[in-house]
């Protein structure tokens, strides 16, 4: 301080003064602002990042001999990375200067993943490199692989410089990352250094990776089974980028040279790859080449653009020369394909406002989103590939984005399927009506023959034999009435025979006649029938039926059994029951019943074999139509004859 306040003493013009004051203070600052030279080893606890406490010497001229590298001009990066990515055609050089204030004398240090490298260590006394071999592999639990390690030693005290020339590339120098580590520290380093800033991104990718392997294996099992070609490059689109992501999410876990070294090769083919089949799918699923021409010849246009580019760009991609110039190129053909991209979900949202249209739109639009946005983060980053302190940002987007667009292609898929499921459907119902409608009528045809040919019997019956009975009874009243002195008895038999002929032969064309074939008409048939039975007869007879009674349909046979059965239960009510009173009733549920009671003597089962034929043959004609006879004693006699109506079709 007494020398600075000395300056100030001594007899100078006030401008040499102040010119070496301004001096001191640059000094200073310069002197401030300069990097820790050497790294002390013992105050690493784990492991530390030093790639910007490394030296560099950067040699374009490629002309610097090894021994005279600890001469060149080294320097400090002031960002994440101490490379020019335009120019990558150097020798690289760094320089380690370390010292050690602790007990631990062996270290590792790791250069990052992909790297080749040779470690040099300088003799101070001989003011030589002297090169070491100690690189080697290291198994971690914690990424499943073989971390590439090299150790050098420096004892408590000491001060050592290392040189590393390393072999920097278009594929590896955004992978390079020193750090120097203690030897029992690496599943720690390993699992921080990898994984624990990619937690996100790998549980996140997994995840998606499930839902995008299941939306292939349920496309890719229908186009098998359907040989559909939109499910086939929807299967394509989707197993590329599969394997795209797949590989990505490697990156974690391999360190390999080899691996790194086809990253832009898969990179840019897979990601053009699943471009084309992309723009395949919507080609093929909206048959662009029946409804727009034109946009389809578009789609052949840009699918050919792409794979001239591949052929162009992968070359000049795989130089160090060029590679800038490729990525940047390869750049531009993504934008491209995303403008052209947005004009084309414009242009179908105006072309056809159907379902599966704004599927494929929403589906395009949501991938479109998503990649510019993964674009966007890895270039403002500058690569580093960490957001809120989570790495794989960028990915993730556009992984996102090609889920979103995948599900919402599989749902066109789903909607149209169903939709064309419906109308198989539809079709089949219309040929099945049509085909029950001629069966319709064809069984109309065949009853309207059948009730034809009844009525034809019927009326020729009606014509011919009835009239041939008329004549035979009104011959034989005749005879009587000439011959009124001689015995009638064969005259009044032939008269009485020809009346119960005509009876029933009037009963077989009533039964006969289709017209009758109608709940009310049998009805009326067997209350006309009943009321003729009882005339000639003392008994006194109520009659009780519905006032409206529906009109089902009821077939001659089960008319002409129902008729024969409610005759036989009429003849054993005169015969046997002895009655003064007969109520017979109609109910219309369920069944057609038919109730006749009379206050007679009474059913006595010891007489029924004096009946038994009649109620056997009244049980058989029910039974045939699915009925049945109920016998009750009640102050009299009790039949039920009950037949059940659904077995009369309306």
């Amino acid at each position: 301080m007494a020398g600075w306040l000395s300056l100030f003493k001594i007899d100078l013009p006030l401008q040499k003064k102040s010119l070496i004051i301004f001096s001191c203070l640059l000094c200073c600052l310069f002197a401030m602002g300069q990097t820790e030279e050497f790294i002390d080893l013992g105050r690493i606890k784990q492991y530390d990042t030093v790639l910007k406490r490394m030296a560099y010497f950067i040699d374009y001229s490629k002309s610097t001999y090894i021994q005279d590298v600890p001469r060149a001009d080294f320097f400090h990066p002031k960002q994440n990375s101490p490379f020019n990515w335009s120019r990558l055609v150097a020798d690289y050089y760094m320089q380690l200067q370390v010292t050690n204030s602790s007990q631990q004398d062996t270290f590792w240090l790791y250069m990052g993943k992909a790297q080749q490298y040779t470690l040099y260590e300088y003799d101070s006394s001989g003011k030589k490199l002297k090169k070491i071999n100690t690189q080697f592999q290291a198994y971690s639990p914690a990424v499943f692989s073989n971390i590439p390690f090299a150790y050098f030693i420096v004892q408590k005290g000491q001060r050592k410089a290392f040189y590393i020339h390393a072999e920097i590339n278009f594929y590896n120098w955004l992978q390079f990352d020193p750090v120097i580590l203690l030897p029992h520290e690496i599943t720690t380093f390993a699992f921080r250094h990898f994984l624990q800033h990619s937690r996100l991104y790998l549980a996140s990718t997994i995840a998606l990776l499930g839902i995008m392997l299941s939306m292939l294996a349920y496309t890719s099992a229908t186009c098998i089974r359907t040989k559909r070609k939109d499910y086939f490059y929807y299967s394509g689109a989707l197993f590329v980028f599969a394997i795209y992501f797949v590989l990505r999410l490697f990156n974690l876990f391999v360190f390999s040279d080899i691996f790194y070294f086809l990253y832009d090769f898969r990179y840019q083919f897979l990601q053009l790859c699943g471009n084309i089949f992309v723009l395949l799918f919507i080609s093929s699923f909206l048959g662009l080449k029946e409804n727009l021409p034109q946009v389809h010849m578009h789609f052949r246009i840009i699918i050919i653009i792409q794979l001239i580019f591949l052929a162009i760009n992968l070359p000049i991609t795989y130089t160090n020369q060029y590679n800038y110039l490729g990525n940047v190129a390869f750049d531009m053909i993504r934008l491209l394909v995303l403008l052209y991209s947005v004009c084309l979900v414009v242009y179908l949202l105006t072309w056809k406002n159907a379902k599966e249209v704004r599927y494929v739109c929403i589906g395009s639009f949501a991938a479109i989103v998503m990649a510019c946005l993964g674009l966007y983060l890895e270039k403002w980053n500058n690569y580093r590939y960490e957001y809120f302190l989570t790495a794989g940002i960028p990915v993730l987007a556009f992984m996102v984005g090609i889920t979103c667009q995948m599900f919402f292609y599989l749902q066109a898929l789903f909607y149209r399927e169903r939709r064309q499921d419906a109308e198989r459907v539809r079709a089949v119902e219309q040929l099945q009506l049509e085909n029950d409608k001629k069966e319709l009528d064809k069984y109309r045809a065949i009853i309207e023959a059948r009730d034809n040919e009844r009525n034809r019997i019927s009326q020729e019956i009606h014509d011919d034999i009835g009239s041939g009975l008329t004549s035979i009874r009104l011959l034989s009243e005749i005879a009587k009435a000439k011959r009124p002195h001689l015995e009638g008895k064969e005259l009044e038999k032939i008269s009485f025979t020809s009346s119960i002929l005509m009876d029933k032969m009037n009963e077989i064309i009533w039964t006969l006649n289709s017209r009758n074939d109608t709940l009310p008409n049998l009805v009326a048939y067997l209350r006309q029938m009943i009321g003729e039975f009882f005339e000639p007869f003392p008994i006194q007879l109520t009659i009780s039926s519905p006032d409206a009674i529906a009109d089902f349909s009821v077939n001659g046979e089960t008319r002409r059994n129902i008729l024969l059965s409610v005759k036989e239960v009429l003849h054993n009510v005169i015969k046997h029951a002895h009655a003064t009173s007969v109520h017979v009733g109609f109910t219309v549920d369920q069944y057609f019943s038919i109730t006749i009671s009379d206050n007679g003597v009474g059913f006595d089962p010891s007489a029924t074999h004096s009946y038994s034929n009649g109620l056997r043959n009244i049980k058989q004609r029910l039974a045939n139509i699915q009925g049945l006879c109920i016998i009750s004693n009640n102050n009299g006699t009790s039949v039920l004859l009950k037949s059940p109506l659904k077995y009369y079709p309306f």
